[in-house]
């Protein structure tokens, strides 16, 4: 019940703008899931990569980019849904789509020891915003998405 009323008290405290930040965080991670889930990932990366392009960039601020990134995740974390790394950044990507140098990355773990494992996240400049992991794991770039 704890972390229902800090959900709550954290609502309450965001501006009009976080608010509306926050549901287009959670709009977008549920067309986002539905659409990997019936899709053929060809049809899905066409159609994601069509509501994406945009003739105008800008730079957005830092503060807001920090909101948006939390929102997707707190979003993800609230939705009775599997939301891990690839919705995740995908939604980031795409709400955050008029920023300059913001690449959605693909990536393998670099470890023979382990099973095969993917790992998607979203960075600007070279700078991770969402989808970090411990310093310990070693991903291999596979794919970017500009």
């Amino acid at each position: 019940m704890g972390t229902f009323k800090h959900h709550i008290a954290k609502w309450n405290e965001l501006s009009g703008e976080g608010k509306a930040i926050f549901l287009k965080a959670t709009v977008s991670l549920v067309l986002i899931k539905t659409g990997l889930t019936i899709l053929p990932f060809g049809t899905f990366r066409k159609l994601f990569h069509w509501l994406c392009d945009t003739k105008s960039v800008g730079e957005i601020s830092q503060e807001r980019i920090d909101l948006t990134v939390w929102a997707v995740d707190t979003a993800a974390n609230l939705l009775p849904l599997e939301l891990l790394c690839l919705p995740r950044a995908l939604a980031t990507k795409y709400l955050l789509r008029k920023v300059p140098a913001l690449t959605l990355e693909i990536g393998i773990e670099v470890n023979p020891a382990k099973q095969f494992e993917a790992h998607a996240w979203v960075e600007k400049n070279g700078t991770v915003i969402m989808g970090n992991w411990p310093q310990s794991v070693l991903y291999q770039r596979i794919w970017v998405w500009n």
